[in-house]
Parts: structure tokens; C-alpha cells; sequence
């Protein structure tokens, strides 16, 4: 019985939650979302891996500077510093850049925006059109913030899921 009411409760949860997922245009993207500003905090990221039981987990410092980029500083597991500024991440880069900087036209061409948005949260999933160069690789980027971007979640073609969450401290 316990379950049942618990399944219950999921199926009226989640159609309560994505009922309220819209597709939009960028135009009224542009009026919805904040303007993002430059950022330093905290990350921490987990990665699941189609066939490999475990996540793998990472945390450092992130950091977003307005017109130029975003740069990861892995702190756990291995220490290291990703830079999606150069030419290894353009594609990844100019999606965050783009949203930054309210230039969704160029996003329009490669993907189809669902937006919604509860008080102060809002949601932006991406999910690439058909003929789009990322719909080869990438099933859907959601983002979550308020006013700065709390979470991100990339679900990939081959069935591995990214989610990282950034906390300011």
C-alpha cells in the first residue's frame, strides 16, 4: 500500500512539474531569465557513466567571467584547470556565453528552448533540433537558477548524465 501511494505521489509530481514546461521562442527567453553576471564560487559535479555502477564525483572552484568564459578548477578527485575558452569547448562556451549575454537568435538554429518558472526559480532546458550538429551527441542541457545558475544537467546521446551544481558560499 505504502508504495503505492508513493508511486501516486511521483506520477502527480511529476506531471504537476513538467505541465508547467513550456516551449518558447527566444524573444520571450530574453524577457524571462536574468542577466547573468561574472561569478567565483564553489562546483561539485557527478557523472554517471552508461555500464559503470559508481558516479564519478569532482569538486573545486568555478569560476564565469561575462564575455570570455567559463574555467573549472578541479580540486577532487585530481587537480586540474579546464578552461572552456578555447577552441576544445567553443560549441559548450558559446551556449553559455550566448545565454549570458541574452543572444539567444544564435542558439535559435541548433536548439528548441522549454522554459518554466516557480516564484524566483526558473528552468531552461535545450534540446537540439533534428538537424542540428549537437543533436548527434546531446539528447537535452537543462539549467536551474535564480539569479546566478545554481545547477546544470547534460544528458548525452550515449546515455551518461553531468550534473553539476554550483554553491556560493
Amino acid at each position: 500500500m505504502k508504495n503505492k501511494v508513493i508511486l501516486l505521489f511521483l506520477v502527480f509530481f511529476f506531471q504537476t512539474a513538467f505541465s508547467a514546461v513550456e516551449k518558447v521562442g527566444s524573444e520571450e527567453l530574453m524577457k524571462e531569465l536574468p542577466k547573468l553576471e561574472s561569478i567565483d564560487c564553489k562546483f561539485k559535479q557527478e557523472k554517471l557513466i552508461k555500464n559503470i555502477q559508481k558516479p564519478l564525483l569532482s569538486n573545486g572552484n568555478f569560476k564565469f567571467v561575462k564575455g570570455e568564459g567559463v574555467y573549472f578548477e578541479t580540486l577532487y578527485p585530481v587537480k586540474s584547470t579546464v578552461s572552456y575558452t578555447n577552441k576544445d569547448y567553443k560549441q559548450i562556451n558559446d551556449i553559455i556565453l550566448a545565454i549570458s549575454n541574452k543572444k539567444y537568435s544564435k542558439l535559435d538554429r541548433e536548439f528548441d528552448f522549454y522554459f518554466s518558472k516557480d516564484k524566483d526559480l526558473w528552468t531552461l532546458t535545450l534540446k537540439p533540433k533534428t538537424e542540428s550538429k549537437s543533436a548527434k551527441y546531446l539528447d537535452s542541457l537543462t539549467i536551474e537558477g535564480e539569479d546566478y545558475i545554481n545547477k546544470i544537467v547534460i544528458l548525452a546521446k550515449d546515455g551518461s548524465k553531468t550534473t553539476q551544481w554550483f554553491i556560493i558560499e
